[in-house]
């Protein structure tokens, strides 16, 4: 009577296990973006969870945490309970911080935030001025390798995601150009706009608002294939510089998220991206809707915290 009592609490725990997240959200659930209101991760956290809010009844609300290039919003929710009720709003740029701040951080890069599912990514733009005369990013290259040193590119500042991308194309082409950090992605914008640098890396959602700009020029993307909203340029790899990079934006929860809760919120963000309306507005900000499952999303994570830390020690950036 023993062992049929426990076989059947066993079976019990067994089936009631994916109910437990039947009862949730129960409560408000709080989403931290680690960055300012207005950028492309804040409006892309605010596009899903306004999509989690019509689908589960319950508020998913943006909490900016702002600070130290994202460090203050990603160690807040590292460090939060898992209970499925603070949630973080993740991109491709949490997966350089070993390579920046190695062990420097208060919490584990690694393990202690569980990457639930990517709901987009997002390609970037090889812009110049027209004044520069570089019509594709072949000849960019060419007078790179003529003329080491000389070439100046923008970016928002040392150790950002553009910095890292544009080492990469560096590595990728054995070409040397010079860095010039700027406070911003605005600022290293304006700074090709007046020529002031040869180029700068721009995310898609920021170059469809200066695609009728006289003074800027768009050579190549870094995209796979080609994107939709600039079907005349050709990718990197079209271009002769075997790479392509993308900044990817997903949903995060903290260290100890049931599987349960895990599963229920990656099932929601999979169903938020079915939505045309939200389909849509992803397009219209040069951003590709992604969807993926917990383990191809874990997949991904690990390989950029692997590829990123390698290009960060090789390039010899410090943040």
């Amino acid at each position: 009577m023993k062992f049929l009592s426990l076989a059947c609490l066993v079976v019990s725990m067994l089936f009631s296990a994916p109910l437990m997240a039947q009862g949730y959200p129960s409560k408000p659930v709080k989403v931290i973006v680690p960055y300012a209101p207005g950028g492309t991760g804040d409006i892309l956290a605010r596009l899903i969870a306004q999509e989690l809010t019509k689908q589960t009844g319950q508020s998913f609300v943006v909490d900016n945490r702002t600070g130290a290039g994202g460090l203050i919003g990603y160690g807040a929710g590292a460090k939060a309970v898992g209970d499925g009720y603070t949630l973080v709003a993740m991109d491709s740029s949490y997966t350089m911080f070993p390579g920046l701040h190695g062990d420097r951080l208060d919490w584990n890069i690694e393990t202690d935030l569980i990457p639930i599912s990517m709901y987009a990514r997002a390609a970037f733009a090889l812009a110049v001025n027209p004044a520069k005369n570089y019509k594709t990013a072949e000849d960019l290259i060419k007078v790179a390798k003529e003329r080491p040193g000389e070439i100046t590119f923008g970016t928002p500042g040392n150790g950002t995601l553009h910095h890292v991308f544009t080492s990469l194309l560096l590595s990728t082409t054995g070409v040397q150009m010079t860095h010039i950090p700027y406070r911003g992605a605005s600022d290293a914008l304006t700074a090709v706009l007046g020529n002031n640098v040869d180029w700068t890396f721009v995310a898609m959602p920021t170059i469809t608002s200066q695609l009728s700009n006289p003074r800027l020029r768009v050579i190549a993307v870094t995209s796979e294939q080609r994107s939709p909203l600039l079907p005349n340029v050709p990718t990197l790899r079209e271009s002769s510089i075997p790479m392509s990079v993308a900044n990817w934006f997903g949903l995060g929860a903290p260290k100890g998220t049931s599987p349960d809760i895990q599963a229920f919120l990656n099932k929601q963000v999979v169903d938020a991206l079915k939505s045309p309306e939200l389909a849509a507005r992803l397009k219209s900000m040069g951003a590709e809707a992604v969807g993926n499952s917990t383990a191809e999303f874990g997949q991904i994570f690990r390989a950029d915290l692997k590829l990123w830390t390698k290009v960060i020690k090789d390039a010899g950036i410090k943040n």
